[in-house]
């Protein structure tokens, strides 16, 4: 059974900039690196409240997924760049926002604490 759910999705691919900025944190990172190119992070987010656009506005999630990905690498937050505005994010990510997210099992979806 197929069942649209209320929810947009942001799909982050890790740019350059990002690649470039993993793979000088130690000396084994530019190996790791590497691989991060085909990585692809998928974010669940709100439908747009307003109601104006599919989904909801980036700006209301940019930071939490900067942070999330930055930490994905480095928990280490004076290795992260500074200032991290909506720009930069555009710069270091590329991104997809999708409006259509439908859960083609029929199990309950299960939530871990982060």
């Amino acid at each position: 059974m197929k069942r649209w759910i209320n929810r947009a999705a942001i799909v982050v691919r890790p740019g350059r900039p990002y690649l470039e900025w993993a793979s000088r944190l130690d000396d084994e990172a530019p190996e790791h690196a590497k691989a991060l190119a085909d990585r692809v992070s998928i974010y669940l987010v709100a439908e747009d409240p307003a109601e104006k656009n599919e989904t909801a506005p980036l700006a209301d999630y940019y930071q939490e997924i900067f942070e999330k990905e930055l930490g994905a690498w480095s928990e280490d937050e004076n290795q992260w760049p500074q200032p991290r505005t909506l720009a930069i994010f555009q710069e270091w990510f590329d991104v997809a926002q999708e409006s259509v997210v439908t859960d083609l099992e029929s199990g309950p979806i299960k939530h871990e604490k982060a």
